[in-house]
């Protein structure tokens, strides 16, 4: 199922058989206009599925804002007119897929922007604590940052419990550049310094460093250097880093910072159905 399938059912979920407020209090042909406003200033995400939600609820929409831009409180992202049941029926799915998205994406550019204060060369990555997959990680494009894995299907990353149930480094990365194309990065996960070195020994793409503190990184960095390894790997840092540590890990020589944050507790940012009628 596409995300246009998605976010059609949240829609359909939400009114049920039928919004029984507007049924009872508005006439059944009245003609609104109406306009979709930031409440706070942020990176705007969301336009195109909220343009879907409204059109297929058969109602005129014109997009003001482009995906990505910033935008001011008070500023207009989207217009729409139609029949006032359609309007009202459609009005918080929509709401809620721009005010989420934005959210996520007005994240996504703090975070990037606070990394590459103290390490330039720094990408932050989402990872798959979505609510909404997708739409989640398309947030984080947006916003500037980088989705990591779309699927499963995209990328290996053995993680700890593929660890614990194989028993090495070495034979779970066997295993995985024998049973995988040669088009698939290899990641895996590592806590401790002598991992990552029979990682990187053992043909890993990527190694990530994961809930270490950043001093505790720097030493096994620092060790794949003298190893003569740093430069045949990409490092990647997570585990409960937020907006307040981001700076802290950016300082450690990775090339990206993975924030389960930008999905699973981010704040949404307010918008609202402004109503245009005539005095």
């Amino acid at each position: 199922m596409g995300w246009r399938e998605i976010i059609l059912d949240i829609m359909r979920e939400d009114i049920g058989c039928r919004d029984i407020t507007t049924a009872a209090v508005l006439p059944k042909n009245l003609e609104l206009r109406a306009e979709i406003v930031a409440g706070e200033d942020g990176i705007c995400a969301g336009v195109e599925e909220a343009a879907h939600i409204l059109k297929s609820n058969t109602l005129q929409v014109r997009e003001m804002m482009k995906e990505g831009t910033r935008m001011k409180e008070g500023d207009v992202i989207l217009e729409v007119s139609g029949n006032s049941r359609r309007l009202f029926e459609a009005e918080r799915t929509a709401l809620n897929i721009v005010q989420r998205m934005s959210g996520i994406a007005t994240m996504t550019d703090r975070a990037a922007k606070l990394a590459r204060e103290v390490n330039p060369k720094v990408r932050i990555t989402c990872t798959r604590k979505t609510v909404l997959g997708y739409l989640d990680k398309k947030s984080v494009e947006i916003g500037g940052g980088d989705p990591e894995r779309w699927r499963l299907d995209d990328q290996i990353i053995i993680k700890r419990n593929h660890l614990r149930v194989v028993g090495s480094v070495e034979e779970c990365l066997v295993r995985a550049r024998a049973h995988v194309s040669f088009t698939k990065k290899i990641c895996i996960e590592v806590n401790n310094a002598d991992d990552a070195l029979e990682a990187a020994r053992n043909g890993a793409d990527i190694i990530m460093f994961d809930n270490m503190k950043p001093e505790d990184i720097d030493k096994s960095i620092g060790l794949l250097k003298d190893k003569g390894l740093r430069d045949k790997v990409l490092v990647e840092v997570s585990g409960g880093i937020t907006l307040e540590k981001v700076k802290d890990y950016a300082k450690c020589d990775a090339d990206y910072i993975s924030m389960g944050c930008l999905t699973h507790s981010v704040k949404a940012v307010d918008v609202s159905l402004r109503l245009l009628l005539r005095e």
